[in-house]
């Protein structure tokens, strides 16, 4: 066997990456019928697990997935652990949770019971880290999101996403951040929005259409519980908004957050970004 084999889990079995047993019928590939979760490992463990995993049971139940078939929190915590183990990740790592229906049908599935995927990719810090040089954005006007009962969590029909990133090369930018229906901008292409005027930090609410972020949710209490700052969940930002802003930064699992520097004309500072990322190091390690 190749000693550099990555292993993932495959419905609670481990097997070699190349070796996984799924079928051509299998509906995330037909269909996008899935969702998915990525998480942030410290060591052996994964970070915030239960916010994870509740997401994961309300996104099952919101397309009538059977949660019964998906394993336990406390089962599931364990296999990622074992993975992590067997493939010999001992500081950080991302973990990526694919649940996709099992079974074949055509749009009409014939059963709603899942099939589960982990896998796990090395990060090189094992920490949180601001990202040393500020980020560039622009916005995705291209394709719209609505809010809706599948907004809130990621899911296998991510087009807008996959497109809003291909724009970044167009725009020659770092990221580009998405409009919903109503042309607010409500998030970047994986990351959750925040901005900040005056002292007063702002982000827009999850019935705007945005993800409800697992770092989202804990940046919010850090910064309601840990510093004192007021938080604003708006209906979203328009430009005006971010050009008059005093800072922006985006945040995800993986990363924590990254801090903004420019948008259009207006460059920004990152004093409050250096801040909430160092609590959020007390708060997650």
């Amino acid at each position: 066997m190749n000693s550099m084999a990555t292993f993932v889990n495959f419905n609670g079995n481990i097997y070699i990456s190349t070796q996984v047993p799924v079928s051509f019928n299998n509906r995330g590939y037909k269909y996008g019928d899935s969702i998915f979760e990525t998480i942030r490992a410290n060591g052996h463990h994964p970070i915030a697990f239960s916010l994870h995993y509740k997401r994961m049971i309300k996104a099952m139940l919101s397309i009538q997935m059977d949660i019964s078939s998906l394993p336990r929190i406390e089962e599931m915590e364990t296999m990622i652990t074992r993975l992590l183990q067997k493939n010999k990740h001992y500081s950080a790592s991302r973990i990526r949770i694919q649940v996709t229906r099992s079974g074949e049908g055509l749009y009409t599935p014939q059963k709603n019971t899942i099939d589960f995927l982990i896998e796990a990719t090395p990060l090189s810090s094992s920490i949180f880290e601001l990202n040393p040089k500020g980020l560039l954005v622009s916005v995705y006007t291209q394709m719209k999101k609505a809010y809706s009962p599948i907004s809130f969590f990621k899911n296998g029909n991510a087009l807008l996403y996959v497109l809003a990133a291909i724009n970044k090369d167009t725009d020659k930018v770092d990221d580009c951040l998405l409009l919903n229906d109503k042309n607010r901008i409500i998030e970047a292409c994986s990351s959750n929005l925040f901005w900040i005027q005056k002292g007063v930090i702002f982000t827009p609410s999850v019935f705007t259409g945005c993800v409800d972020g697992v770092m989202r949710q804990q940046l919010i209490e850090i910064i309601k519980t840990k510093t004192p700052h007021q938080l604003i969940e708006t209906q979203g930002a328009t430009d005006t908004d971010l050009l008059e802003a005093d800072e922006i930064f985006l945040t995800n699992a993986i990363q924590g957050i990254q801090w903004v520097v420019g948008f259009k004309e207006k460059r920004y500072f990152n004093q409050t970004s250096k801040l909430l990322i160092n609590k959020m190091n007390e708060h997650c390690f």
